[in-house]
């Protein structure tokens, strides 16, 4: 059996873990590979819940050690992710010769239930965006006419943002780099933001001129633009979190007595999006989505439009009368 480790928590303190066998080979494996960075840290913390819960190192684990591991998740999304979380490494230990069964193989994986979203209305979108200080207000545009993520808004800097696309995922992407944004005090376009989203894939992101027009004044002129505070207000230097981008616009929504997250905005751009254009493939490099099948889960479809739709269909051209007599129903 494998030695345990020793790691520290905050405070100090020390507290024992048993040993992963190889997963910092498997981890960097996931890197060359391209997996996002919160991948990554989210497999060695699942990992190590499992080592902890096994009482021994994973490597070893056995069918039957799983089942009870599964069974003990108290929720079908827990079994869901951190099963996902768990079968990489057990392939990868199988691939590479380190053992000759892939345990993780047989657990049961639920089938994901995907649910329809309801868009934030219009009307309590712009009451917050009406009453919002900065950043929150800067929060909410992104969120709101861009459809950018939480992640995405964390990692915006002042330098992120162009006259023309640019990026990795840019429409047609120039050699150099185009001129940045105006400041503000000129009559602006629509600009483009380079963003980084799921899996550190980069897309340009457009910014309505207005929204550019509004917050440009307000902007750092260089760095990030969301940085953390002290109670006191004083900058404490660091980037926010995805975390602390979703928990500021929560709580202040909350405060409005608005029951919505900063997700739904993203949400409402697809819908918005959709109506505008009707083409799907706007709406997904709008999102950024690798997936054009995911784009159902985004966009809200009105029952006046499905009415539409049923009315659309080619119908016989039915008389009302026959003879000049009504024309009774067929009976049942």
């Amino acid at each position: 059996m494998a030695s345990p480790t020793r790691r520290t928590i905050p405070g100090g303190s020390l507290y024992r873990t048993e040993k992963i066998t190889l997963i910092d080979e498997h981890i960097d494996h996931m890197r060359r590979s391209g997996r996002a960075h919160s991948t990554m840290v989210r497999r060695r913390m699942v990992l190590t819940f499992l080592a902890e819960f096994l009482g021994h190192d994973p490597a070893d684990a056995t069918l039957d050690e799983l089942d009870r591991w599964q069974a003990s998740l108290v929720s079908v999304p827990q079994i869901q992710w951190k099963t996902a979380m768990i079968r990489p490494y057990y392939a990868y230990l199988q691939a590479r010769g380190y053992r000759p069964d892939d345990p993780a193989r047989l657990l049961p994986r639920p089938r994901p239930k995907f649910k329809v979203r309801t868009p934030m209305s219009d009307e309590d979108l712009f009451a917050a965006v009406l009453a919002a200080p900065m950043p929150v207000l800067a929060m909410l545009l992104f969120g709101g006419w861009s459809g950018m993520r939480a992640t995405e808004i964390a990692g915006l800097h002042r330098e992120d943002f162009h006259r023309e696309p640019y990026g990795a995922g840019a429409f047609g992407r120039p050699a150099t780099p185009p001129a940045p944004a105006p400041l503000g005090d000129e009559p602006a376009g629509t600009c483009w933001a380079t963003v980084t989203g799921k899996g550190g894939d980069q897309r340009a992101v457009p910014i309505p001129g207005w929204v550019w027009q509004r917050l440009a004044p307000e902007l750092p002129e260089t760095g990030p633009l969301f940085v953390k505070t002290n109670r006191g207000g004083a900058v404490a230097g660091e980037q926010m979190g995805a975390h602390n981008i979703t928990d500021r616009v929560g709580d202040f929504l909350a405060k409005l007595g608005i029951d919505d997250r900063l997700h739904s905005l993203r949400h409402r751009v697809a819908t918005a999006a959709w109506r505008a254009t009707g083409d799907v493939r706007v709406v997904q490099q709008l999102l950024g989505h690798a997936n054009l099948a995911v784009l159902h889960v985004y966009t809200h479809v009105h029952s006046d439009a499905v009415a539409a739709a049923a009315e659309a269909i080619p119908r016989p051209a039915w008389p009302d009368t026959v003879g000049g007599q009504p024309i009774d129903p067929v009976p049942a």
